[in-house]
């Protein structure tokens, strides 16, 4: 009778342990689960600090601020202006993301018509390229209006209408989309009219691919730090790092410098720093949500007023009684 209890103890310990390891098990499976952060509203990015001297000696010294963000980019206290109008659920295939994320990012935009109908020509059209590479990914597309960077007022239209965001549901799929973008430009670098025509498709390691992301639409699921872990972990990054929310990509320029980029719940970035190996900081943008100021003035105005209420209201009382005892 004991040897049986034991044999059931036993038993109830091992369906623990099991029960342990399983739900470990799905919770990294869930773990891919995200959600959308991205909310209704506008944003201001602020130039925040810009030492182009340090820039010249650390990052580039024939480029500025310009080269990575449109506009006045490389004053400081010149703004930009982004506001999230909406955001949709969508299946992008190879085609899309070709399109979308790489074609936009790598040519000018009057250079990608002619090339899309050079590409065509070659049999490397909508349909050929879905049915050669198939993979399909799921994701939340924004669409948002763009100011660039002014140390003047924002114009009335915006310098972009219709800005993608792109958020991919799941991010540990992120390394298809790379792999299948170089095997498809190792096609299209081989083909002679292409070449003729003087197109190039540079063919990406994982680093590449995340930086060139970051200036083209890259945007995260919540929660978000655990989401970047994903991304640069599934992408095998060898320069990026994540600390909480905080993407830290270690670069070479000049010399060796980092960028930091600091992500808010609404999966886009609240800063974006760059420093030296010293850890000075060389450039840096901060973001102002409108609302919130417009809130804040709203609290502010309230607070006075009720504040001038209640001096009035006992201004007044005060009054009376010196008015009592008098009579």
């Amino acid at each position: 009778m004991l040897r049986n209890k034991k044999i059931i103890k036993s038993y109830i310990v091992w369906i623990f342990i099991l029960g342990i390891t399983l739900l470990s098990i799905s919770s990294s499976v869930f773990a891919t689960n995200y959600e959308i952060g991205l909310t209704k509203g506008t944003d201001v990015l602020i130039v925040n600090q810009y030492n182009d001297t340090a820039w010249e000696n650390t990052v580039n010294a024939s480029s500025s601020p310009n080269t990575w963000f449109e506009g006045e980019a490389d004053i400081v206290g010149a703004q930009s202006k982004i506001t999230v109008k909406g955001w949709n659920s969508v299946t992008w295939e190879t085609y899309d993301i070709f399109v979308s994320i790489f074609l936009q990012s790598l040519f000018e935009s009057e250079e990608i018509t002619p090339l899309l109908w050079l590409m065509g020509t070659q049999g490397y059209n909508e349909t050929t390229i879905n049915k050669n590479y198939t993979n399909n990914y799921n994701l939340w597309v924004g669409l948002s209006a763009v100011w660039n960077f002014t140390v003047g007022d924002f114009e009335e239209d915006p310098s972009n209408a219709n800005d993608l965001l792109i958020v991919f549901q799941d991010p540990t799929n992120i390394d298809d989309i790379l792999n299948d973008y170089n095997n498809l430009s190792a096609e299209l670098n081989s083909n002679p009219a292409i070449q003729f025509s003087g197109y190039n498709f540079p063919i990406l390691d994982s680093d590449e691919f995340l930086w060139l992301f970051i200036f083209n639409g890259l945007a995260l699921g919540t929660p978000s730090g655990s989401y970047l872990e994903n991304l640069i972990n599934t992408l095998s990054c060898e320069n990026a790092t994540v600390i909480n929310n905080n993407l830290i990509i270690n670069r070479t320029g000049e010399t060796n410098y980092k960028v930091e980029i600091a992500y808010g719940s609404e999966g886009t970035f609240s800063s974006f720093i760059v420093k030296d190996i010293g850890d000075n900081t060389i450039y840096q943008i901060i973001r102002r949500n409108s609302e919130w100021i417009f809130f804040l003035i709203i609290i502010v105005l309230v607070s006075c007023i009720g504040g001038l209420s209640v001096y009035l209201i006992f201004r007044k009382r005060k009054i009376n009684r010196i008015r009592n005892r008098n009579n």
